[in-house]
């Protein structure tokens, strides 16, 4: 009897450290999904952050390459002014000017329309007010000088003058 009281004891000792192991192989199995778990978040997090940083830099370099010549344009347009002006006068020079406008507007470049417009600050610099009877309060009366966009951009304002009562 003594026997099978020390073999209950001893199957109980041994019942009682594999339960211990099991507890602690369930508490590393947590541990490491946990662990997993936020690893997998962090790769998540970063591929996200990759893509983000992928798509910024596509978009910088086509806002590049879409104004790559907005400063070569810039420096042309008193060149196209002389050459507006001087085509009011000369044949030759209004075929120059034309071919030159073509060209720059093949480039972007387009004309600020603004005679007869509601006066835009965003598009328009108003030099001063003239009274007119015949317009509308705010709206543009004379272009003194045009004013161009570049791609949708404005690279100079149109001065001009506006409308009051």
């Amino acid at each position: 009897m003594a026997e099978d009281v020390v073999e209950k004891s001893e199957e109980s000792l041994q019942q009682k450290g594999d339960e211990a192991d099991l507890q602690e192989l369930k508490m590393q199995l947590e541990d490491a999904q946990c662990l997993a778990e936020e690893r997998l978040d962090q790769l998540l997090r970063c591929r996200a952050d990759l893509d983000n940083v992928i798509k910024r830099a596509a978009k910088e370099k086509e806002e590049n390459v879409k104004y790559a010549s907005e400063k070569l344009v810039s420096r042309l347009l008193p060149v196209l002014d002389s050459l507006d002006q001087a085509a009011k006068h000369d044949e030759g020079t209004r075929v120059l000017y034309q071919q030159l406008s073509e060209i720059l507007a093949s480039e972007g470049l387009k004309p600020i329309e603004s005679v007869g417009q509601k006066f835009d600050p965003f598009r328009h610099e108003a030099l001063f007010q003239v009274k007119k009877e015949d317009l509308e309060e705010d709206t543009v009366a004379e272009e003194i000088q045009k004013g161009y966009l570049f791609n949708s951009r404005v690279i100079r304002f149109s001065k001009v003058a506006v409308a009051k009562r």
